[in-house]
């Protein structure tokens, strides 16, 4: 703990040397075209990530050391003609890792098509694109308080998609609806045999008197903010799965490491055949995923480059089939206090997995059920430094995320690991233990 609380010193004394000019933010993107027919920005962002983790490891080190390269991405976005917009973001090096392709991954690659007869503030969006589902799920991670997303996320995170969806704006309403593959983004083309379900299908309402540029581009704070602005939302989400040739798109959902409800480790009916059995290309259960969500967001301008702002976020939703019957909750509240470059923001977010999640071991019987003990609520408290260096082009991110009576699964001869890491998600095989941990983390951001 020493450690951590050491990080966040020198983190605030930095802070304090920093000169007292506040720069503004500029949007990220630099012109490099423009003809009568296209416009061109190209953006780009790289996020260095040093964090301190400290849990009670029983075989190695309590107290660990990591360095990250987080993000490093490049883009281009702007206009054809009139037509349409579009927006293309690749993810380098290893960022993407669970994918099949972890040197350069596709993020975005969509087009937004004016539908003059439905109105001229409705777009067809057409392509790879984040789905609509969630505020802190739709945030861009360039525009963050803290240097990623809460615990909650992993309730409800879609991250992206391809699909098509309807958005429109009548003055401050706004509302989107789209379906979407459900099998998450760069799927090759595989002409399979199947059993058609229900398409993934995302609806998002809500009031908006300026807060987000649109439903689909969702920042955290404000640097410019100069009037009192609120937002706030309701999403819906259900699918029915599919059978496709040995497998079904929630079963090899790109974002199921993340999002728990369709991961295997923690949901021990979606490939149960029933009595324990994993199943097969014919046999695997076809079932329901449905989730609600809520969100508001208010920022509030204290003049002299001051301002305050803050976010509550809750969703619940399940997942059913012949077998069984699963749930999972979150809620998720935040606060900014901004002065000049400087950013002070405090996060409470609480994960609530159902009392049955577990998995399904190999071979049948009803013995090969492993429970993981998820049942009580995880919590998580992160306190955060930010200096914004020149706005979000140039940032330094501190915070300290403290997890009590976190879950934590130990392999007797590599050691623990932390519930809340990336890489302890589909460690459950281990057992599931309950300990305090602490990660301090600080990112630099590079954002053009």
């Amino acid at each position: 703990m020493k450690t951590q609380l050491r990080l966040l010193a020198a983190a605030a004394l930095l802070a304090a040397l920093a000169p007292g000019a506040w720069a503004q933010s500029v949007d990220p993107g630099v012109a490099v075209g423009n003809s009568d027919k296209l416009s061109m920005n190209v953006f780009g962002r790289g996020q260095m990530l040093g964090v301190l983790e400290n849990v009670p490891d029983p075989v190695r080190n309590n107290d660990r050391v990591y360095l990250f390269m987080k993000e490093s991405r490049l883009g281009f976005k702007g206009d054809y003609d009139g037509a349409f917009k579009y927006d293309v973001q690749m993810a380098y090096g290893g960022e993407d890792a669970n994918g099949s392709n972890t040197d350069m991954s596709l993020l975005d690659f969509s087009a937004d098509v004016p539908v003059a007869p439905l109105g001229e503030n409705t777009i067809l969006k057409i392509g790879q694109f984040r789905v609509p589902f969630g505020r802190e799920g739709l945030t861009d991670t360039g525009y963050m308080d803290f240097h990623d997303r809460s615990i909650a996320s992993m309730a409800d995170y879609q991250g992206r998609d391809y699909g098509l969806a309807i958005m429109g704006t009548k003055g401050n309403l706004t509302g989107t609806i789209g379906t979407f593959s459900g099998g998450g983004p760069n799927v090759p083309q595989r002409y399979l045999p199947e059993n058609l379900g229900v398409p993934e299908v995302v609806a998002r309402v809500g009031y908006n008197d300026g807060v987000d540029q649109d439903i689909y581009h969702v920042v955290q704070q404000d640097l410019n903010l100069t009037r009192t602005t609120k937002a706030a939302y309701l999403s819906a989400l259900f699918t029915r799965d599919t059978a496709i040739g040995h497998s079904t798109p929630l079963l090899v959902h790109t974002n199921g490491a993340t999002n728990l409800l369709i991961n295997p480790d923690y949901n021990p009916y979606i490939k149960n055949a029933g009595n324990n059995a994993v199943g097969s290309a014919n046999t695997l259960p076809l079932g329901d995923m449905y989730m609600l969500e809520a969100d508001g967001v208010i920022r509030h301008p204290l003049g002299n480059g001051q301002s305050v702002e803050g976010e509550v976020e809750g969703s619940w939703g399940g997942y059913q089939n012949t077998t069984g019957v699963i749930h999972i909750a979150s809620a998720r509240a935040q606060g900014d206090y901004q002065i000049g470059p400087y950013g002070v923001a405090l996060r409470y977010a609480l994960l609530s997995m159902d009392d049955k999640a577990g998995y399904i071991g190999a071979g049948s019987g009803p013995t090969n059920y492993h429970g993981s003990s998820m049942g009580e609520p995880i919590q998580e408290i992160t306190p955060s430094l930010t200096w914004h260096v020149k706005g979000d082009n140039l940032k330094i991110v501190a915070d300290l995320s403290i997890y009590p009576n976190c879950p934590t699964f130990t392999d007797p001869t590599l050691g623990m690991y932390a519930f809340p890491d990336p890489t302890a998600t589909n460690e459950n095989s281990y057992g599931t233990q309950r300990h305090t941990v602490s990660e301090a983390r600080m990112m630099f951001q590079f954002m053009f």
